[in-house]
């Protein structure tokens, strides 16, 4: 026989013996305030009553029974509750608004002093957002202001336009196994994400409630969560899973872990992380996903984003730092952009950054497996890149780069670039059938290319591409114990390595360029290249 707890946890049996018990501890029961079960009656009042009645005990938990409760009005939770739905608990919005908010509309507390230490847990959360009267854009659980928010083990369906969940201006908050599925755009919100990271920015930004002082949200946690279709008619899958869409100038979202969570066939970034610091992203599965996880600096072009929070306009980005990406896959890509994608600006470079452990298999409309813009001291290695259909590993204007230990096979174009890059290293990575060079150099400076291995370079055309080009005035290049081989049939390469006479400071030695290309092994133009095996002076 179950007996009575104190405390009732998802998945465990309900009994009368247990409700009657946890109504006896300081858990109010919506049930006992007049909301009604059945789904055909406003529910709202009854539950207000008990989330009510919890603030002034200043903290208690509100149980809800199993059931379908229709919700008329945007309830208010507050400070030390635990709102606990129940297995087969359904609250069913009735209201074109907000779901539920952390606190009243007319409050005024700033920073992280709103109303905190809130638990929301179980059911399902259905937005309804295909139904006539709620298909304009609105919120499920919007939080601000606050600090140690827990949201877990519930589902949010069918949400139109806005959030599933916002955390906005808060600090310690956790999102953990939850399912977000089904979205539908009512136009103009085909940026949206599920669980949206942002900060006090303005009422068009947070409508919940001011202060609007600019209060970023850190320490977030968002893990063992799946985000996707639900299959209702006419929503589809959510545009963008988790992220941010705004920015101010000096303001970060710091300490933002992402971990364990499955992301299908969603329409654009699966992440976003935009203007994030101290950032993990690791041991997620992304697939069918328009692209994985964009790392994105201030975009210069919005002029909203790159105000101080005094409004003076800056006209620049900022600088974002401190980024992993690590043991993550990727199946299927598709059309939207690279799986991932690290964009920063001239004002605004990404620094420290670390793509390392990741398997990518496919992708698709040219887009390729790992691209860099604009990005500073950057580890990537001990990726698989396979059957993308873009170039394996795509840099540009980055520094201080090390490329090393990754496997790329079947890149429809290039299986690594480096246009316009210094301080770089490419060490060790094995380039398998690319539809065109193996390695390109593009201008740039003190690139050291060593022990790469090339088998079968230019696939795609014949007699056009190479192993490993160097053009466009590259120059302080290295070329040490790299092997490239033709692939013995069909479409070749025309040489194993190519250098065009703009480039410059070239030294080469211990190099394997053996076999049969479409035109020879070795095509070197660059300026008095060095060839000797001994020590450089």
């Amino acid at each position: 026989m179950a007996t009575p707890v104190e405390e009732w946890l998802v998945g465990m049996d309900i009994t009368a013996g247990r409700l009657e018990a946890m109504n006896q501890r300081s858990s109010f029961m919506v049930t006992n305030f007049g909301a009604d079960s059945s789904g055909t009656v406003d529910a709202s009042p009854g539950i207000q009553a008990a989330l009510d009645a919890a603030r002034d005990l200043e903290g208690a938990q509100v149980l809800v029974p199993p059931g379908v409760y229709l919700i008329g009005a945007t309830l208010r939770i507050y400070g030390n509750t635990r709102l606990t739905l129940m297995a087969g608990a359904e609250f069913r919005r009735n209201v074109a608004a907000t779901m539920i908010i952390n606190g009243d509309a007319g409050q005024d507390l700033a920073g992280y002093t709103g109303h905190s230490n809130i638990v929301i847990e179980g059911g399902l959360w259905n937005m309804r957002g295909t139904t006539s009267g709620l298909t304009a854009s609105a919120m499920c659980i919007s939080i601000g202001h606050a600090t140690d928010i827990v949201i877990r083990d519930l589902e949010v369906r069918d949400v139109p336009g806005y959030h599933a969940i916002e955390l906005n201006s808060t600090l310690h908050g956790v999102v953990t196994n939850c399912r977000f599925r089904g979205f539908v755009d009512p136009g103009g919100r085909d940026f949206s994400e599920a669980v949206n990271i942002d900060l006090a920015k303005s009422v068009a930004v947070f409508g919940g409630f001011g202060p609007y002082d600019h209060t970023p949200c850190e320490d977030i946690l968002v893990n063992g969560c799946h985000f996707g279709a639900s299959g209702t008619a006419g929503t589809t899958a959510w545009p963008r899973g988790i992220g941010s869409h705004s920015a101010t100038i000096t303001k970060y979202h710091r300490r933002v872990r992402i971990s364990d969570c499955a992301f299908e066939g969603l329409l654009q970034y699966a992440i976003s992380a935009y203007s994030w610091e101290d950032v993990t992203i690791t041991g997620n599965a992304f697939v069918t996903c328009g692209s994985g996880v964009r790392i994105r600096s201030v975009i210069v072009a919005d002029t909203e984003d790159t105000k101080l929070p005094d409004g003076t306009q800056t006209s620049a980005s900022q600088v974002m730092r401190n980024v992993t990406v690590t043991g993550n896959t990727f199946r299927g890509g598709l059309a939207y952009d690279e799986p991932i994608i690290a964009l920063g600006e001239t004002t605004g470079t990404v620094l420290n950054l670390a793509v390392t452990g990741n398997v990518i298999d496919g992708s698709t409309s040219s887009q390729g497996g790992i691209r860099l813009q604009e990005c500073s001291r950057i580890t990537v290695g001990d990726n698989s890149i396979n059957n993308v259909d873009g170039t394996g590993i795509s840099t540009e204007d980055c520094n201080t780069l090390t490329i090393t230990g990754n496997n790329v096979y079947n890149p429809g174009a290039h299986g690594i670039t480096l246009v316009d890059i210094t301080n770089t290293n490419v060490v060790g990575n094995q380039i398998r059938e690319s539809g065109e060079n193996g390695i390109l150099v593009q201008g740039g400076q003190f690139v050291h290319l060593r022990d790469n291995f090339i088998r079968s370079p230019g696939r795609d055309t014949n007699n056009t591409f190479y192993g490993i080009r160097l053009s466009t005035s590259a120059d302080s290049v290295n070329l040490s114990g790299n092997k490239v081989r033709p692939h013995g049939s069909g479409n070749e390469a025309a040489y194993a390595m190519s250098a065009t006479n703009t480039v410059t400071t070239l030294s080469r030695y211990g190099n394997d360029w053996r076999g049969t290309y479409a035109t020879g092994q070795l095509n070197d133009l660059s300026t008095t290249p060095n060839t000797t095996a001994t020590d450089i002076t």
